[in-house]
C-alpha cells in the first residue's frame, strides 16, 4: 500500500451535546440534542483525506480513497433519510444498497465530495440528536433488521476509523482509534453475525463446529460456528480454547476482515487448518 503524507488528527474525547427546543409532529416542544459534536474518528478521517490523493488504492477491495469517502457520505445521508420520516411519523423507507446510493457521490470531484461528507455527517448528527431528544430508546428498521437509533453513533465511529485505516494503514492514530473497547463492543454486539456472513460463503468446513478465541488482553472474543450458525461473541473469561493473540487495534481490524500492515501484531496458537478457516470466516462484510 502507498501511504500519503499525513499528520495526526486532533483528539476529541466523546462528544458534546448542546440542548435547544424544537417542535415535533409527534408531540409538543421537546428538548433536542441538536449538536452532537463530530466524533474524533470523523475528525481523523477528514484530516487524513486532506493529505491523501483521491486515487490512492485502499485496503477495501475495488475502492480508492475517493470511493471510501463516497461510501461514508452516502451512509450518513442514508441514515438521515431514514430518521427524518421517523420525526414526521411517516413510514421508514427501505434501506438502499451501496450500488443505489453511492454513485452520485463517487461522481463528485474530490473537494466537493469532502465538503459533502462534512455536510452529510453534520446533518446526520443533528437528526440523530432530534430523535434521541424525543425518544432515547427509538428503534427503526435498517437493512432489514431493527436498529436502535443511538447505535448509529458508534456505528459511524467504527466506519470512520476502519475506512481511515483503509487508505492510511498502521499509524499511531489508527492504533489509538481502533483500540477503543466501545467500538469493538459495538461491532460484536450489533454485527456479531453479520461480520461472518460473507466468510461463511467460503467456509471450508461449513458443517463442522468451530470455537476460536481472539485474545487481546481483557475479555476474549470468540468466533463460533455451532449447528450451522456463525457468530462473534464477547467472553468474560479466558478459557482454554484455541486462540490467536493480537493487540486491541489489530483485533478490530481482524474482525472487520482486515489485516494490519505489520504482521507480527497477530500471533497464531492454532494448527494450520484452523487458522485457514478462521481467516476465511473473518473475510469482512
Amino acid at each position: 500500500m502507498v501511504h500519503a503524507v499525513r499528520r495526526d488528527a486532533p483528539c476529541l474525547v466523546g462528544f458534546f451535546v448542546r440542548t435547544s427546543v424544537l417542535t415535533s409532529s409527534r408531540g409538543a416542544n421537546v428538548a433536542a440534542m441538536d449538536t452532537i459534536e463530530r466524533s474524533q474518528e470523523a475528525e481523523a478521517f477528514l484530516d487524513a483525506r486532506q493529505y491523501t490523493a483521491p486515487d490512492v488504492v485502499s485496503a477495501c477491495d475495488g475502492w480508492t480513497a475517493h470511493d471510501v469517502t463516497a461510501h461514508l457520505a452516502a451512509t450518513a445521508a442514508e441514515i438521515t433519510r431514514h430518521l427524518q420520516p421517523y420525526l414526521r411519523s411517516e413510514k421508514i423507507p427501505q434501506t438502499r444498497s451501496f450500488d443505489e446510493r453511492e454513485p452520485s457521490y463517487r461522481a463528485l470531484d474530490n473537494a466537493t465530495l469532502l465538503a459533502r461528507l462534512e455536510t452529510e455527517d453534520e446533518t446526520m448528527r443533528a437528526t440523530i440528536g432530534q430523535v434521541l431528544a424525543e425518544a432515547p430508546d427509538a428503534v427503526i428498521t435498517w437493512t432489514g433488521r431493527q436498529m436502535a437509533v443511538a447505535k448509529f453513533l458508534p456505528h459511524m465511529r467504527n466506519e470512520f476509523a476502519i475506512h481511515r485505516w483503509d487508505f492510511v494503514g498502521d499509524d499511531d492514530t489508527s492504533n489509538r482509534l481502533l483500540a477503543q473497547p466501545e467500538l469493538t463492543a459495538h461491532a460484536v454486539g450489533v454485527l456479531g453475525e453479520i461480520l461472518l456472513r460473507r466468510g461463511r460463503k467460503h467456509d471450508p468446513s461449513p458443517e463442522q463446529d468451530f470455537h476460536v478465541r481472539l485474545r487481546a488482553g481483557g475479555n476474549d472474543l470468540r468466533v463460533v460456528v455451532e449447528s450451522g450458525r456463525a457468530g462473534l461473541y464477547e467472553a468474560p473469561d479466558q478459557d482454554d480454547e484455541p486462540f490467536v493473540e493480537l493487540d486491541a487495534a489489530a483485533r478490530t481490524l481482524f474482525i472487520w476482515g482486515r489485516r494490519p500492515d505489520h504482521r507480527e501484531r497477530i500471533r497464531s496458537h492454532l494448527d494450520q487448518p484452523t487458522l485457514a478457516r478462521l481467516q476465511a470466516l473473518l473475510a469482512g462484510y
